[in-house]
């Protein structure tokens, strides 16, 4: 008789990282949210999926008018695939459809390519210096500041 025998110590390594972070996700995970998705006959996490439906319009919104609504106008819709109402099916074509909108969408929208760093950086200070306005809060505000007056932290090339 004639054996072979061949060890993988790094899938062995691999697999037995992911078996770990399995049953670490399983013991930490958030019990509802799973008993939900379990009553429901859901095999797919429905909360998941709800937000990456809402994402993807929030995407399309931005191409189409270059603005995003926080309010969604289809919030009872949102609620409703979060409650395990739709065939995962159903919410792959949702958001098949929606990546095609998004691409048709990009290639008439106006908006630039890269962002403006420099407004960007200037509403984020803003934001900042009304958040931590509070006297309690200096430390960050004069972080904001600081890292405005110095700029972004250059990339190492």
């Amino acid at each position: 008789m004639v054996a072979y025998l061949s060890f993988n110590r790094d899938g062995y390594a691999s697999h037995c990282r992911e078996y770990k972070s399995y049953w670490q996700w399983v013991e930490e995970r958030n019990e509802q949210h799973y008993t939900n998705n379990v009553m429901n006959g859901n095999d797919y996490d429905a909360k998941n999926i709800m937000h990456t439906i809402r994402l993807l319009e929030v995407s399309r919104e931005i191409m189409i008018n270059g603005k995003m609504t926080n309010k969604r106008p289809n919030r009872d819709e949102l609620l409703n695939i979060k409650g395990g109402a739709f065939k995962y099916e159903q919410l792959i074509e949702m958001a098949d459809k929606l990546l095609t909108e998004i691409e048709s969408a990009e290639q008439l929208s106006d908006l630039p390519d890269e962002p403006n760093e420099n407004i960007v950086l200037a509403r984020l200070v803003s934001m900042r210096d009304t958040l931590y306005s509070g006297s309690e809060n200096t430390h960050y505000k004069d972080n904001c500041i600081e890292y405005a007056s110095v700029g972004r932290p250059k990339k190492n090339k």
